[in-house]
């Protein structure tokens, strides 16, 4: 929304005398009674729709930056599908885009993660693709209850391997702190949208709200 203001100045010689006229136009008419009743009613209801559809917009373009910047293993109910919106009201004009999703905020800033006690288990892999869902069956303790084992690197890192028959491998690196970087853009693409679509969208729906209400 813009506040346009205007502002005229004259300059008169200092001995003059200032003269002022001034012209009231004033419409009064059951139009205009109506049309101030629509816009004092009704304009409220279409900011709340603008909001809300520019937050399914937004929600839309940071669920498909994650399929693009994350590997997603589930084809549904994963993290893409839990960024969500809360719609906006007549009484409250305020929509949300967010998540719950534990992770995310360090996702969203970068940082460094460190173990609450203990050490982070982090896998170890060549590819994204190899690192499995992190299940009962497959976590740190469930490896060390069976064949798996705790070794030193040469450069003095804990680590969980696991030897079979002339196979030796590490699964875990076990280490203190890790750093996350920053992935997630779901501030910046909410921003980016309702700084490119809102005008565009407030103005239409306000457009398609007088016309149903006048005509």
């Amino acid at each position: 929304m813009r506040s346009m203001f205007s502002n005229s100045r004259k300059v008169c010689p200092r001995n003059s005398l200032e003269k002022m006229a001034i012209i009231s136009l004033q419409i009064k008419s059951k139009a205009s009674e109506e049309l101030a009743a629509i816009a004092s009613k009704h304009i409220p209801f279409a900011v709340a729709k603008t909001l809300t559809q520019i937050a399914q917009q937004s929600q839309q373009e940071v669920r498909k930056s994650i399929k693009e910047k994350f590997f997603i293993r589930k084809k549904s109910g994963g993290f893409e599908s839990s960024i969500r919106i809360k719609p906006a009201t007549k009484t409250k004009l305020t929509a949300e885009v967010y998540t719950m999703a534990a992770f995310a905020a360090l996702q969203q800033t970068g940082g460094v993660k460190k173990a609450k006690d203990g050490r982070l288990a982090i896998p170890s892999y060549q590819a994204i693709s190899q690192v499995k869902k992190r299940t009962d069956s497959n976590s740190p303790s469930s490896y060390l209850a069976g064949d798996a084992f705790k070794i030193k690197t040469k450069s003095g890192a804990e680590a969980i391997a696991q030897r079979k028959g002339k196979e030796f491998r590490i699964l875990f690196f076990l280490r203190k702190s890790a750093d996350i970087d920053k992935r997630l853009d779901m501030i910046e693409i909410t921003t980016n949208t309702v700084k490119d679509r809102f005008d565009a969208q407030l103005k239409g729906n306000v457009s398609e709200l007088l016309n149903q209400k006048v005509l």
